[in-house]
């Protein structure tokens, strides 16, 4: 595949993202948010989320929290919870204007496992805003992930356990065995040691004990040299592809 291609998929898959979402880039842009991660534990159950509207309209936003779960087919599985309350579930913002949500815990934290939920922000549409009027709904909808960290020690164990082909497209299958989440963020791919690395980036979390596929841009399962995995919890993982055959 030509870095031309690649670009093309990345690009593709990007704009599903957002179609997936009914949200734009100028829409992406109209808000900021502070943090776009929250990390609790048995000491800390409680946090905040900032809002602000950058752009020139008033928008209006629905807040609602969820338990987050994955399969091994499906990354994002959310169920509805009453473990996390956010305060307040409904706001509008004048433009420039800052709203801050508070965030909270209400159940004890797990003793040996790390909890995922999600808190959705979901714009909502004005009054005299309809479907049948703009065609194409580009309201705005983000998650911020919420993870509470387990009374035992919190450790990442990932393995790579082999390369598997989904539809056109190769993969790899990974297994997370220890007790919190581990974020893949760049995928390295190195045909042999004197190579530069075709680098992918990559938003894939995976759950404590869960396993879960990951496309990679390399050729084939039956690919030679080195994959190098990001991540923000276990450092750099590398795999020689030949062993895993």
């Amino acid at each position: 595949m030509t870095t031309t291609e690649r670009n093309a998929r990345k690009a593709a898959f990007f704009a599903a993202f957002l179609l997936l979402l009914g949200t734009s880039a100028a829409a992406l842009a109209s808000v900021n948010v502070s943090p776009v991660l929250l990390e609790m534990s048995e000491s800390k159950d409680k946090d905040v989320v900032r809002v602000t509207n950058s752009s020139g309209v008033a928008k209006s936003f629905e807040v609602n929290a969820v338990t987050w779960t994955q399969s091994d087919q499906e990354r994002e599985i959310y169920s509805a919870t009453d473990d996390v309350l956010a305060v307040p579930p409904l706001f509008t913002l004048q433009p420039g204007q800052t709203q801050v949500v508070r965030i909270g815990l209400m159940r004890p934290v797990d003793e040996t496992t790390e909890l995922a939920y999600r808190v959705f922000f979901t714009e909502l549409a004005p009054p005299e805003t309809s479907d049948e009027n703009n065609g194409v709904n580009m309201r705005l909808r983000f998650g911020i992930p919420v993870f509470v960290a387990p009374l035992a020690p919190a450790h990442s164990a990932v393995q790579l356990v082999q390369l598997a082909t989904l539809g056109n497209q190769t993969a790899v299958q990974l297994r997370n065995s220890g007790n919190v989440r581990v974020k893949v963020m760049e995928i390295r791919y190195l045909p042999s040691p004197e190579s530069a690395p075709e680098v992918t980036p990559a938003v894939f979390y995976l759950h404590p004990g869960m396993t879960g596929y990951l496309p990679v841009d390399i050729p084939g399962a039956n690919a030679t040299g080195t994959l190098e995995l990001v991540t923000d919890t276990a450092g750099v993982l590398k795999y020689v592809l030949a062993e895993l055959e």
